[in-house]
């Protein structure tokens, strides 16, 4: 297993564990600015939607949950492999690519942080039963700390930031309650 060296490690854990980020945060901030904001400052309402209640069944009967995650600071991905430094995040469909790749990649990242040893990053398709690489490299890399820069600062916001109407629009969890300009 090869070293984790990223000059921006120490910074960018401080500005995670200062907002308390997690990969939601980095997800979120991929597909919408606006629910990014909403989630930072705790409006969320998936719980009452449909697809997220489907989502959520089929995720907790598709797969049983890595009971070894618990307890770990802002990190919830679906399975780890601790012996070959593996995260695996369950995604129901291949859809949302940049922003799923966001999240799984987050949690490779923090546990790469936490141990000084670089770890690796898988998003599991449930309905193609394959797996695709989130490849750490320093494009990514500067893709999350750009996201947790923006995050930073739609933390700060006090405003709702504008937000188009975009085709993610007709399933987010939070269309009843964004009002997209």
């Amino acid at each position: 297993m090869s070293e984790f060296d990223w000059p921006k490690s120490k910074a960018f854990q401080q500005r995670v564990e200062n907002l308390n980020l997690h990969g939601l945060h980095f997800q979120h901030v991929e597909l919408c600015e606006r629910r990014a904001w909403m989630y930072l400052h705790k409006v969320n309402f998936a719980q009452w939607h449909s697809r997220v209640a489907t989502g959520t069944a089929k995720h907790e009967t598709s797969y049983q949950r890595d009971h070894s995650v618990r307890g770990l600071f802002g990190l919830a991905p679906d399975r780890i492999d601790w012996d070959k430094h593996i995260v695996y995040e369950n995604k129901g469909t291949g859809g949302a690519v940049e922003a799923s790749s966001n999240q799984t990649a987050f949690y490779a990242v923090m546990l790469s942080i936490a141990t000084g040893q670089a770890w690796k990053a898988y998003m599991h398709v449930l309905t193609t039963r394959r797996k695709r690489e989130v490849v750490l490299d320093a494009v990514r890399l500067e893709k999350l700390w750009s996201a947790s820069q923006r995050l930073a600062a739609l933390m700060d916001q006090q405003d709702v930031p504008p937000a188009q109407k975009i085709p993610l629009c007709k399933t987010c969890s939070l269309a009843l309650f964004c009002g997209h300009d």
